[in-house]
């Protein structure tokens, strides 16, 4: 049997299912570094498939008041894509890489309510969280889309450490509510912003 390599394992078996094949079974963990899963194309010619196994990794999920308009809202200020859609939720990717999830408040699918309940005055939607997304190569396009958005700042754009304090993480930082009061923190690229030792402030 050929085995294949991929980088994903969800996307590569909803391709194989969506292009007429059939997954084999549940893919397995082997020895904590790889999954493996065997498929089957419209042929019936058996596939291995071999998908590294990643690292835990942040996978933040927003309560918000209207999904879709929560969804345009990032779309259009990091150019995000939809990977999902729909009233209820939203997955919003770069690259094929999940960035950011978008739940509403008042649905509870299979997990109950998330999020407080804003009749009991539980709704704690925006209080103690900062959403951060760092490593923003065009910083100064999300500044002027931010400034079309009309997003209410709270930090204008500025050094962080301010000038002449060094370079650690040397990068620039906008601080702007989005549509549902979350504080979002948007971040050049780390050293973007660095500084020669000794220059003037």
């Amino acid at each position: 049997m050929t085995w294949v390599c991929a980088d994903d394992l969800y996307p590569t078996l909803d391709l194989v299912v969506k292009g007429g094949g059939q997954v084999s079974g549940s893919p397995r963990l082997d020895n904590g570094e790889r999954w493996l899963v065997e498929v089957e194309d419209p042929a019936g010619s058996r596939i291995g498939i071999v998908v590294p196994a990643g690292s835990p990794q942040s996978q933040t999920m927003l309560v918000v008041r209207d999904v879709e308009v929560s969804s345009r809202w990032y779309q259009e200020l990091l150019g995000l894509q939809s990977g999902h859609g729909g009233a209820d939720y939203e997955r919003l990717l770069t690259a094929g890489r999940l960035v950011l999830q978008l739940h509403r408040d008042d649905v509870a699918h299979h997990h109950g309510r998330i999020g407080g309940d804003s009749e009991r005055g539980t709704d704690d939607r925006g209080r103690g969280v900062l959403v951060w997304f760092g490593d923003v190569a065009d910083f100064d396009a999300v500044v002027a889309r931010a400034q079309q958005l009309q997003a209410p700042v709270v930090l204008a754009p500025h050094r962080n450490p301010p000038t002449g304090q060094g370079n650690g993480p040397g990068h620039r930082e906008l601080w702007i509510l989005d549509p549902d009061g979350y504080t979002v923190v948007v971040a050049s690229t780390d050293g973007e912003a660095f500084e020669q030792p000794g220059a003037p402030g």
